[in-house]
């Protein structure tokens, strides 16, 4: 193909994405909204759904790609790789990203109307009140509760970086796995992430020259400077994964 990139093509594989999975979709956002609606008020669970659902999402983004049938057709797509790794980033990223926001503000919103109607009717168990009246809340959002809009920002530029690190990591492995994309990709990031520690051990120990560092003050040590690593390099490791997998997915072609 001559062009590299050309939106009209961008556009149709977007097309055929929404077609191809209209009912899915919404069947599966449906579901989401469903779940939030029960864990509205939980910031921890709410964040890890976020996370565990958006990771495994894009690990089974390219799944299409290993076998030998649906591999040849979707390669047979008139449309050059970096179309097709541009239209797999928006899929997982942004739009995953935006439309599990939605879900949680639709789920927040009718979990409280729900919630406010059943106690409104004293709908109790055993004499036990279950449901009781209760305002709604944004706690995904606010992380001061003297100034609950101070951070919010803050709190969600952070989380949605968060998501897109995931969101590279496990799309470069949809890419290069054939099978268990999210399992393997969980491994590898696992084995990855205990030889950084070690290594992050040994430099700091080297380096200071005191063998109980992280023994006098761990939360300092460990906690507050891998903090500030991650931010550092965050910003960097996204686009570098996106970038190995798009080599990946051309070589896959070849």
């Amino acid at each position: 193909m001559k062009n590299i990139f050309n939106f009209k093509r961008l556009g149709l594989l977007f097309k055929r994405y929404f077609t191809e999975r209209f009912h899915t979709e919404l069947i599966y956002w449906g579901i989401m909204a469903i779940v939030f609606m029960f864990i509205r008020n939980s910031v921890p669970m709410i964040a890890g759904l976020i996370i565990i659902a958006g990771v495994f999402y894009a690990a089974r983004f390219f799944r299409e790609i290993h076998s030998s049938g649906n591999g040849v057709a979707y390669f047979m797509i008139p449309a050059t790789q970096l179309e097709k790794m541009t239209v797999g980033i928006v899929m997982t990223s942004f739009y995953y990203f935006a439309m599990i926001i939605i879900a949680y503000a639709a789920g927040n919103l009718l979990g409280t109307l729900f919630n406010n109607m059943l106690a409104s009717m004293n709908f109790s168990v055993v004499g036990i009140d279950i449901f009781h009246h209760s305002s709604l809340q944004w706690k995904l959002f606010v992380t001061d509760s003297a100034n609950p809009f101070a951070n919010i920002g803050k709190s969600f530029f952070s989380l949605f970086l968060f998501f897109l690190l995931g969101q590279s990591v496990y799309l470069l492995g949809s890419t290069y796995f054939k099978n268990n994309q999210f399992l393997k990709t969980l491994l590898a990031t696992n084995i990855i992430q205990i030889c950084l520690f070690i290594l992050f051990v040994i430099e700091l120990v080297l380096f200071t020259g005191r063998t109980n560092v992280i023994v006098e003050n761990p939360s300092y040590d460990i906690g507050m400077m891998i903090g500030r690593i991650m931010r550092y390099t965050t910003c960097f490791l996204i686009p570098f994964f996106w970038v190995v997998s798009y080599f990946r997915l051309t070589e896959k072609q070849v």
